[in-house]
């Protein structure tokens, strides 16, 4: 056995020997094996795919927790999902030179281009419905990747409130024909006492209800109002206009009324941040009062 070691270790190199040698360059090539070949492209993040749906945990859509972390992708639209991506977009300017994703006021172009979009998706403006307008800039990791869209996504909501509701459909021409997601009727909810004002859950207006969509008003350029007096001051002469003029009833009548008033759920700072300066306005009953039927265009009549 040990002669065989040897005899194997002597005869290797005389191997490799002529193994090298009938190594010849064919007719033809110049030994050099990089000169010609076609440069691979550097690599790329990946646009989100528009017409794609997801599923989220997010209990409740805050617009400035809102991450692409926050959505699963799904197979398919058709089934369970919360958001719908209907557009795609690419940053310019100053939000796609930052060293970070832009929020706030850097996504003022990304989010008026969603909404316009939005508009033709849905057939209307996507405040008239019981809708979630997000807009999505790529995460950290797709930044320092040279990502720099915004993806655009359509969640229906519960209420103003911002509870996702899982559908097993799309959203598209959901604000035209008989406007499946459009905001029309309300019932408040209250918490445990009893007393606190909580949430609403949307109703049908031939059903028992206490408030109803009048519209949406749109404050102009002035800084986030912070306070509830600084809220009303923003908001509560546009908001009673518009319900004034549903209601069809002077604005010195409804000032007056004994019955209805009007409130109003504006926006977060995020979204205010970005442009969406919108408050969505209610005309309310008083002391729990309900009632079966809209209350558009009762004027001076009995409520």
């Amino acid at each position: 056995m040990v002669r065989f070691r040897r005899l194997v270790l002597a005869v290797a190199p005389v191997a490799a020997v002529v193994m090298l040698a009938g190594c010849t360059t064919p007719a033809g090539v110049d030994k050099n094996l990089t000169d010609e070949w076609t440069m691979l492209a550097a690599p790329k993040v990946p646009l989100p795919p528009v017409g794609a749906c997801y599923d989220t945990t997010v209990p409740y859509f805050e617009t400035d927790s809102i991450t692409i972390f926050s959505f699963k992708p799904v197979s398919k639209c058709d089934g369970a999902h919360i958001s719908e991506t209907f557009y795609v977009g690419e940053l310019t300017g100053t939000a796609a030179s930052a060293t970070s994703p832009p929020k706030g006021a850097d996504l003022k172009d990304a989010w008026a281009k969603c909404s316009t979009e939005a508009q033709t998706f849905l057939g209307g403006d996507y405040h008239d419905g019981r809708l979630e307008l997000i807009v999505l800039p790529p995460s950290s990791a797709q930044w320092s990747g040279g990502g720099r869209y915004f993806r655009c996504d359509l969640a229906e909501v519960q209420s103003d409130a911002g509870k996702p509701v899982s559908r097993t459909s799309s959203l598209k021409n959901g604000l035209t024909g008989d406007k499946p997601v459009a905001l029309t009727c309300a019932q408040e909810t209250y918490e445990a006492d009893g007393k606190t004002w909580e949430d609403y859950e949307p109703k049908a207006c031939t059903t028992t209800h206490n408030m109803e969509y009048v519209g949406t008003y749109t404050a102009g350029e002035r800084a986030f109002p912070k306070t509830a007096d600084e809220r009303r001051a923003a908001m509560r002469t546009g908001c009673e206009a518009l319900g004034a003029k549903y209601l069809g009833m002077a604005q010195s009548t409804l000032d007056n009324h004994q019955e209805v008033g009007i409130g109003f759920w504006m926006v977060d700072e995020e979204n205010w941040l970005r442009g969406n300066r919108a408050a969505r306005c209610y005309a309310m009953l008083y002391d729990k009062k309900s009632v079966v039927r809209s209350l558009k265009g009762v004027g001076t009549g009995k409520i």
